[in-house]
């Protein structure tokens, strides 16, 4: 029999579409197909297993692609307000953290997932896991689906919800972006967001699992372009934490970029000299070695003096020079490590990348070469930062394109 809808994957914009579709009344016969064993594995884990379902403040600025103004009507229409209303109608109530996160009072990712699949399933949405489109075909009297390489099924309409290749163990796939390619779509390239960076690592390499609650900046060609604070980890590889994903969002789409680690963000450089001056001259007979002693990470603090050319170590604190106190203060205030990669899709949380918008109609979300055919979330070239604006942008879309599709149906 033929689908009204079909939804192609499982994940938190396919689901959010499902539910959003099956309340317009528009549509009798809805189903979600999901290539997964079970939908919404991703959603499990955002929000380190929280699920950061938004952020009060989110703005276009908070978005990466080619075109970010895209998002433009989605928000507009499907904002921060009815998105909230959505999962309240579901049950859900908030918990918020700094920054504007917003999280289910439960600070469970399996209560959105739950709540998403029993209203889903209440409403009579029909779901296939294990099943796989991997073929698709338009003609005037809609879309043919082939699944698994030998069913097929009939469409009026598809939602394309099928994500990105990021987090392939979590079920990130291409195969959304290859079925649009089929139907003519251009192909963003794909890039790693929300993932760890890898930097030079010589300069660290005593550093391993140290963390530090600092501030990360990210330049490019000497210029300063964002900033993030919290806790960051060195790692064998390079940088890790909250900051450091943030900041990848941007360092991804940039040739040879620099991050600066300030170590002690309360303090201006002066203060931070005067401090220094101060300890040399309280404890003139401290080793270098324990110069840094309930500061920093000991280790940490032994490779910044190494660094700003302060050693040996064995040295007492009077020995130091006011080049080495003003270079060790430069250190302390603003480290550089040359950024020279991330850690790839597998170990992402996001992808950059996708079909590009330029194929879509903004105001629908429509594919303006497929009439009946919409795209949604990660399947489409909008990243945003860490902090619940990607699983914004999946809400968001998925309701305008499933809005467009019934104020289209009339």
């Amino acid at each position: 029999m033929k689908q009204d809808l079909a939804i192609i994957g499982g994940g938190a914009a396919g689901l959010c579409g499902a539910v959003w579709a099956a309340r317009c009344g528009t549509f009798s016969r809805i189903i979600i197909l999901e290539r997964g064993p079970r939908v919404g594995r991703k959603l499990l884990a955002t929000g380190n297993g929280r699920c950061n379902l938004t952020n009060r403040f989110f703005a276009e600025k908070n978005y990466h692609g080619k075109a970010p103004e895209f998002t433009r009507t989605a928000f507009q229409r499907f904002g921060l307000p009815e998105t909230l209303d959505f999962f309240e109608s579901l049950g859900l109530l908030f918990h918020e953290e700094e920054h504007g996160k917003l999280y289910p009072r439960s600070l469970q990712a399996a209560s959105v997932l739950d709540a998403l699949r029993l209203e889903a399933e209440q409403l009579g949405v029909e779901t296939l896991c294990d099943t796989e489109v991997t073929g698709i075909r338009w003609d005037r009297n809609g879309f043919t689906l082939l699944l698994n390489g030998s069913e097929k099924m009939d469409a009026a309409f598809v939602l394309m919800a099928a994500g990105g290749p990021a987090s392939p163990k979590l079920g990130g796939t291409d195969s959304g972006c290859r079925l649009l390619q089929s139907l003519g779509h251009a192909i963003v390239p794909f890039l790693p967001s929300v993932v760890q960076l890898k930097t030079d690592t010589a300069p660290i390499k005593p550093l391993t699992g140290i963390k530090f609650q600092g501030t990360a900046s990210l330049y490019h060609d000497g210029k300063f372009l964002r900033a993030e604070s919290g806790e960051v980890l060195f790692t064998e590889y390079g940088l890790s934490g909250p900051p450091v994903l943030q900041l990848s969002c941007t360092a991804t789409h940039l040739k040879s970029p620099e991050i600066a680690l300030d170590f002690f963000p309360e303090y201006e450089e002066k203060d931070l000299l005067g401090l220094l001056y101060q300890r040399m001259y309280a404890r003139p007979d401290t080793l270098l070695e324990n110069f840094f002693l309930g500061l920093l990470h000991k280790r940490l603090g032994q490779t910044l003096l190494k660094s700003a050319g302060a050693y040996p170590l064995s040295r007492r604190a009077d020995s130091l020079t006011h080049q080495e106190l003003a270079a060790l203060c430069k250190n302390l205030k603003g480290w550089r490590l040359p950024v020279m990669g991330t850690m790839g899709l597998a170990n992402a949380q996001v992808t950059a990348g996708g079909a590009d918008t330029a194929g879509f109609d903004p105001e629908t979300l429509e594919s303006k070469l497929v009439p009946g055919l919409y795209a949604c979330g990660e399947v489409l070239d909008i990243d945003g930062d860490c902090g619940g604006f990607n699983l914004q942008w999946a809400w968001s879309s998925a309701m305008l394109a499933v809005t467009s599709m019934a104020e289209r149906m009339g």
